[in-house]
């Protein structure tokens, strides 16, 4: 589904991804640890079309994204409507000028739903992440929780290919980080998307991942199953998961 070889990304001279090869096939969750900084957020954004200055290639179903977006600084258009792609923002990403359904609504209404159409859509993707009834609120009527929820139902309403989660549990208390997993499991089952989730939650990874990548100095020092991650045999893994000062990661 995703092939990305030998990706980097520099800014300002300085490398934050290096020569990063990897495949996530159709349908998985891949989950993706690092420390704050290490790239992750740069990593899902490279994907998501929106950071254009990367060397090596990616591709998504045979297509190479940068022929897939006719990228240049004043217009991002997709040329080929050969998949599609979501993307949760960490902080929700809402419109604040905005209420719920409109949100949620925006990206159907530019694919040119119609309002019959879009009505339908937007009422069945709040109700599957429990906001039904909360279409007139404003973002700012919100809690952080519901925020989330939202950016979700507007990430599903289009159901999408690929769906780039950048750490949606993040602020979110133990219990609603747990609702969200469910969410994005269950939005995998039913919509057979490929799920691409930053995060720094190790139960949200329990719960979700078929398979885990750990970033550190801009590469995957650990990727693979999921099992093999949470075994420990991996020092990196190991330190990561067991929040040890000690060991190949740097803290500082």
């Amino acid at each position: 589904m995703i092939n990305i070889k030998n990706l980097s990304v520099s800014f300002d001279n300085k490398n934050i991804l290096n020569n990063i090869n990897l495949e996530v096939e159709k349908e998985n969750t891949f989950v993706f640890f690092g420390k704050n900084g290490s790239g992750k957020s740069v990593f899902l954004k490279t994907i998501a079309g929106l950071i254009e200055n990367y060397s090596g290639n990616i591709e998504i179903n045979g297509n190479d994204l940068k022929k897939f977006y006719n990228i240049n600084k004043y217009n991002k258009t997709k040329v080929k409507e050969d998949f599609t792609i979501s993307y949760v923002f960490q902080k929700g990403g809402l419109f604040d000028s905005m209420n719920v359904f409109e949100n949620v609504a925006f990206p159907l209404r530019r694919q040119g739903k119609n309002d019959s159409d879009i009505t339908d859509i937007v009422t069945k993707s709040l109700k599957r992440v429990g906001l039904s009834g909360n279409e007139k609120k404003l973002p700012s009527e919100l809690s952080g929780g519901m925020q989330k929820r939202v950016g979700l139902a507007r990430a599903i309403c289009t159901n999408p290919d690929i769906i780039l989660y950048d750490d949606p549990t993040a602020g979110l208390d133990p219990v609603l980080s747990d609702s969200i997993s469910d969410i994005i499991g269950e939005i995998k089952a039913v919509n057979r998307s490929t799920s691409l989730v930053v995060t720094h939650d190790i139960r949200v990874a329990e719960k979700v991942a078929d398979k885990v990548a750990l970033l550190y100095n801009g590469e995957f020092v650990f990727s693979g199953p999921a099992q093999e991650f949470f075994s420990g045999n991996n020092t990196y893994a190991r330190q990561f998961i067991e929040a040890k000062l000690e060991g190949p990661i740097d803290i500082f």
